[in-house]
């Protein structure tokens, strides 16, 4: 069977990509028995309560099928300056326990949780629900409620960080509320928290029938910023993406219980998020506790596959981004991270080479634009045609930083790929 061209092109840029890449490895770790087991680099110890135990940290969720990215991820963050312990979840012996141990052969400050299997000995699990059940998406939020941490980030395996995102706790919303949100696509879809239920909104008949009463709580009560939400005005169908979450859980009130409501309840009766993303900001909403979204909206890289810039380059359609959540107009706009599984994985979303994937989705070998910050709540919906793209929003170039960072990150992946685990020490680029 004949090759496409463009998949000819693809793998000698891949083939390019990977010698030079093998250079870098050389280089810096040429002298380095990839057999020997080797321990990366000795941290201060995390910062810590009066009884002993970390106080902030963050939360990764793995499965081992992730591992590329999981362990590049925490290579990232070391990188970045990030000094926290990092607690690694996963659901019913998802890692194995080679992978456990390289996980910890790493890094000196990494604990690995078997959140289902903890979450079972507690008996959280009411009749019907499986542990099974949250293998995936919804470990997330059960590993927020039942980490021993105060301070949580919680993040995907595939974000890519141009800064530490623990450096966000120093910004304004957080200082103000305890917690960072960032918005996920402004999509107008009849689905998720736009889904009618007897004629109404999935979102309002969630606020006007939610059991307040259980929780101590009066209601329905809804905030100024729920009041002010394209989810709320317009019956957008998105309003978080989950990919990066800031929690003081100390200052939560009780939107943590709520949040165990929600995944173990509610979500089997109302399908109101695709996966987690909308129980963190909906918990905290019907909790009647203040919450921080970032004001701007979410952005687009350009995809190469997608020929992006070539054919419309005022609509970008590659991976989510976002910028540091400042408030104020007159603040930098720096580029905070992209979730970015396509920048990563040569057949990303584990799919096999020879399945049909929409291009935006494919490997993105080199993006340079992104879509220029913008508010949220400012944003003409009329504009909006597709799921896929921002459309007529612009683009503006990406910060040459990114491009290092970047060929870093896919060091590292592919250094556990190739099992030349070396490699993983290298920071400087």
């Amino acid at each position: 069977m004949r090759i496409p061209m463009r998949f000819t092109r693809l793998w000698r840029s891949l083939s390019l990509l990977s010698l030079f890449l093998y250079f870098i490895v050389f280089l810096f770790t040429g002298k380095l028995d990839p057999k020997v087991p080797y321990r990366y680099l000795i941290r201060p110890r995390a910062g810590r309560t009066a009884h002993g135990e970390a106080s902030s940290g963050i939360i990764l969720c793995l499965f081992e099928g992730a591992m590329e990215m999981g362990v590049s991820l925490i290579r990232e963050l070391r990188c970045l300056g990030n000094k926290e312990i990092i607690q690694v979840h996963h659901c019913m012996n998802e890692l194995s326990t080679r992978s456990q141990q390289l996980l910890r052969s790493i890094d000196d400050h990494i604990q690995i949780i078997d959140i289902c299997e903890q979450a079972q000995r507690q008996n959280m699990f009411p009749k019907g629900v499986r542990p099974s059940d949250f293998q995936g998406y919804w470990i997330k939020p059960l590993a927020l409620i039942l980490t021993n941490l105060t301070q949580v980030v919680l993040m995907d395996a595939d974000d890519v960080f141009l800064q530490d995102p623990a450096s966000l706790r120093r910004l304004s919303g957080y200082t103000k509320t305890g917690t960072t949100f960032f918005y996920d696509r402004h999509v107008k879809l009849h689905n998720f928290l736009a889904r009618r239920i007897n004629g109404t909104p999935l979102l309002r008949h969630l606020i006007s029938t939610f059991d307040y009463a259980q929780f101590g709580l009066q209601g329905p009560n809804p905030s100024e910023h729920l009041k002010r939400s394209l989810t709320y005005r317009y019956n957008v169908a998105h309003e978080q993406d989950s990919s990066l979450v800031l929690i003081d859980k100390s200052r939560a009130g009780k939107a943590m219980k709520i949040l165990e409501y929600l995944i173990f309840h509610v979500r089997y009766e109302l399908r109101f998020s695709w996966g987690d993303k909308e129980a963190y900001w909906l918990a905290f909403e019907l909790a009647q506790q203040d919450y921080f979204f970032s004001p701007w909206g979410l952005s687009l890289l350009d995809s190469v596959p997608n020929g992006c810039l070539k054919k419309h380059p005022n609509t970008l359609c590659g991976s989510m981004a976002h910028f540091v959540p400042y408030e104020l107009d007159t603040e930098p706009s720096q580029v905070l991270y992209v979730n970015g599984k396509a920048l990563l994985e040569p057949h990303p979303a584990g799919r096999s080479p020879t399945a049909k994937v929409k291009l935006s989705r494919m490997y993105n070998p080199n993006p340079t634009h992104i879509t220029p910050r913008f508010r949220r709540l400012n944003v003409d919906l009329a504009k909006q045609k597709s799921f896929e793209c921002m459309d007529g929003l612009g683009s503006e170039r990406l910060p040459q930083v990114f491009q290092a960072y970047l060929l870093r990150r896919r060091l590292h992946f592919l250094a556990l790929s190739m099992d030349y685990l070396p490699s993983l020490n290298i920071c400087q680029l």
